[in-house]
């Protein structure tokens, strides 16, 4: 499992075009069928289970009425996600959303954990690289699905703020990198999102447009010098002299210390706070000025 593991992380974007075989849809049944099929799977399967996943964290009924995804639900969306076609978690999540459950909520606290999940399932193998594969393209459409309505809630921009988001060269963990993506543009943020650009085709983007800050996004220690690497094209090739560079991913989560050593300006633990960053780099570039 761990040879194949990288490999599937970086499937996000080609899973959607997987053969029609892996998309489930066996005999070739009607649309309307398969829609009844999925309803009866909601009202049946997914809604009684969530209801009991609520319940089995023993809460009291003031905790019932709090907003915040559990573990347990986070768990049962990835497990979703390998079972169902995408309708079944975008009801899911509707339900969660009736709830009281924010859009800011379920990307921080159900769907990032929902990819953490999927990557354990797979280095365990308690699922196989196909199921999970398919599960992390379903994943990111119901994060494409929600991206629009989570934009929406933002506010418009009093001047253009650009922003390059990139993993390190060499990674292949890229749902997080979505995430931050779409709590930037909701800021508005013009971000532009190159996952797995090496670092030469970092350093043409930067030489050709301007942006304000870049993030980055590791996941393991391995690729540090790679990305320090990277961040020395930025410094070298930037037409911004003062681009602001952001450094997030599981690696600095648990690491915050290292991102001096890369050569970092700010570390970002989550997409929100991303943001919060950015932010207040581009108003300090600016008293610079």
């Amino acid at each position: 499992a761990h040879a194949q593991s990288a490999q599937m992380s970086g499937s996000l974007g080609y899973a959607e075009n997987a053969p029609s075989s892996q998309r489930r849809n066996p005999g070739g049944r009607s649309e309307a069928a398969r829609r009844e099929a999925l309803s009866r799977t909601i009202e049946s399967e997914i809604i009684p289970r969530l209801m009991l996943v609520h319940a089995s964290e023993d809460c009291s009924e003031d905790a019932a009425r709090d907003s915040m995804p559990t573990r347990a639900e986070a768990i049962e969306l990835a497990t979703l996600v390998i079972e169902h076609e995408v309708e079944v978690a975008s009801s899911y999540v509707s339900v969660l959303r009736a709830r009281g459950v924010t859009l800011e909520t379920i990307f921080l606290h159900l769907l990032a954990p929902a990819a953490q999940h999927l990557d354990e399932f797979w280095r365990e193998d308690r699922a196989d690289f196909c199921d999970i594969t398919i599960a992390l393209s379903r994943l990111q459409q119901l994060l494409r699905e929600l991206g629009t309505p989570f934009e929406a809630e933002g506010e418009p921009a009093a001047e253009e703020k650009r922003a390059l988001l990139c993993t390190t060269p060499g990674e292949t963990h890229t749902f997080g990198l979505s995430i931050v993506e779409e709590f930037m543009r909701r800021a508005g943020w013009d971000a532009v999102c190159a996952p797995q650009a090496t670092a030469a085709e970092i350093g043409k983007i930067l030489r050709h447009d301007w942006f304000d800050v870049i993030g980055f996004s590791l996941s393991c220690e391995s690729l540090l010098a790679e990305l320090a690497s990277s961040i020395d094209v930025v410094r070298r090739r930037s037409r911004n002299p003062r681009i602001g560079v952001v450094v997030g991913g599981r690696y600095f989560n648990e690491h915050p210390e290292s991102a001096g050593l890369v050569g970092a300006d700010l570390v970002a633990f989550d997409g929100l706070d991303a943001v919060r960053k950015a932010q207040r780099w581009v108003g300090v570039a600016a008293r610079a000025r």
